[in-house]
């Protein structure tokens, strides 16, 4: 929320932001080196989060600002596919890595190689990211005004840095909020439970354990990977899909944890199958963040709303590790009873999501006067419930 607020009271710095984030956490990566206790370990984590929690709020608000509608869900899917990218990467990199045997503790080098490497990016964002479409670099002055122009359709575009408290309590009252942060919690509750579950599978076959970090870790990101891409694509391609693809990718994730839970654990091919199916899940999370920037209008209730919602997105981070109680071990019922309840929520959730916007449109067409309505939208800073005669939601 914190970050959400700054960037929307300065909204001409926001490239500037991006790579000042990337900056501090690199070297907080760096020094992590330097713990020598839990106490160290935990004052890093909280700091990397803190700084690393920028990245999902402001790319929802750039993905509205510089993209049109339907290009919004591939380019959220893009920026989103760095995580699968990074793990296949980092798999293959810390199994290499893993191998070096010096006098610099293996754990070192890994923060020693990803920090520095974070650290370069840093200085390329500092030069490359633009804060919005007129001082980018890349683009002369004809370029810059069909960017700005482009984007006028979508009714979410504004450089407004008022903060108004009327936006900020109708973001909260807005019904997709609460259906976007319940889909962002859902999602991530279950990704400790993939982790945690994919090591002793692949172990299983009898690999080492820096051989299980490359099986797990890299075959799972191209899955993951290849659905954002793909099912981004057909969103692009097709109107008011979005929640319909959602419902799709949920149900391989589903019949993933069945595989898991009832076969037996000498069924390791099963398992694994089982394991690499739930792989799909992450991808209503993506869709859901192209819907967030493409239907909300009005500067601080867009910022207000990506703040909840990632929100949302990190308390299922806490939450998920506490359903792996140490006493059900190695079956962890009630944890497998979470993810199959996750799984079916996120087939629940769009349905009634679809339902809602459904209703909503139906309503403002049917309020509407014609001959009251702007064919030529302008650059507002108005809500989309103050827009309602013109602004109608994506599905």
């Amino acid at each position: 929320m914190t970050w959400a607020k700054l960037v929307q009271r300065w909204p001409k710095h926001v490239g500037k932001f991006i790579a000042g984030a990337v900056f501090t956490w690199s070297i907080i990566v760096l020094l992590t080196t330097l713990c020598t206790n839990f106490a160290g370990i935990m004052a890093i984590r909280f700091f990397l989060g803190m700084f690393e929690s920028i990245i999902g709020p402001v790319f929802v608000i750039i993905t509205s600002n510089w993209w049109t509608r339907p290009e919004q869900a591939f380019r959220t899917a893009f920026w989103l596919s760095g995580t699968p990218i990074g793990n296949f990467f980092g798999g293959i990199l810390s199994y290499a890595l893993g191998r070096i045997h010096g006098s610099v503790a293996t754990w070192k080098i890994f923060f020693l190689f990803f920090g520095s490497l974070s650290l370069a990016f840093s200085f390329v964002l500092m030069y490359l990211m633009p804060d919005n479409q007129n001082n980018a670099r890349w683009l002369n002055d004809r370029q810059k005004l069909i960017a700005v122009e482009r984007v006028r359709e979508n009714q979410t575009v504004t450089a407004d840095n008022e903060w108004k408290w009327h936006q900020f309590w109708e973001a909260l009252r807005d019904p997709q909020t609460i259906f976007f942060f319940v889909t962002a919690m859902g999602n991530t509750m279950p990704s400790t439970f993939a982790s945690q579950f994919s090591s002793q599978i692949v172990k299983g076959f009898g690999f080492t354990a820096i051989q299980t970090t490359l099986i797990s870790t890299c075959p799972a990101a191209v899955i993951q990977l290849l659905t954002f891409l793909v099912f981004s694509y057909i969103a692009s391609c097709h109107n008011n899909i979005r929640l319909y693809l959602s419902i799709l990718v949920s149900i391989p994730p589903l019949i993933g944890a069945s595989l898991l839970h009832t076969l037996p654990t000498t069924n390791t091919a099963g398992r694994l199958a089982g394991y690499f199916l739930t792989y799909t899940h992450s991808m209503s999370f993506t869709l859901s963040a192209g819907l967030m920037a493409s239907n909300y209008a009005g500067n601080t209730k867009k910022s207000t709303a990506s703040g909840i919602i990632f929100a949302g997105w990190a308390a299922g981070l806490i939450a998920g590790p506490q359903f792996f109680l140490e006493r059900e071990a190695p079956t962890y019922n009630l944890a497998f009873k979470m993810l199959m309840g996750c799984y079916a929520l996120m087939i629940i959730l769009p349905i009634l999501q679809l339902m809602w916007y459904k209703y909503e449109n139906g309503r403002r067409d049917r309020l509407r006067n014609d001959s009251s309505v702007n064919t030529r939208p302008e650059f507002t800073d108005d809500t989309d419930f103050e827009q309602w005669r013109t602004f109608r939601y994506t599905m």
